[in-house]
């Protein structure tokens, strides 16, 4: 795994605001929970460290750091 960066994903790639992604590995104390594994959601913005997402069939939107989910799609289409 590459070395931590707040704004890349598990694999390194950068994760803009407004992408889709998944997550991808299971830490509560970051805010992956078991629960999400493979789940997909929208980035809807950035914190200081943590990624504000809004998981696919979810009313609010979770605290998760970066290094926990794969980007799917940018917007636009692009990855």
């Amino acid at each position: 795994m590459p070395a931590y960066d707040r704004w890349r994903d598990a694999e390194g790639t950068p994760i803009p605001p407004r992408c889709r992604v998944e997550q991808v590995a299971v830490a509560k104390e970051h805010g992956a929970l078991p629960s999400r594994l493979r789940k997909q959601g929208q980035v809807l913005g950035r914190g200081t460290t943590r990624l504000s997402v809004r998981f696919d069939g979810e009313d609010h939107s979770v605290s998760i750091r970066p290094h926990l989910v794969l980007m799917l799609d940018a917007p636009g289409g692009h990855r």
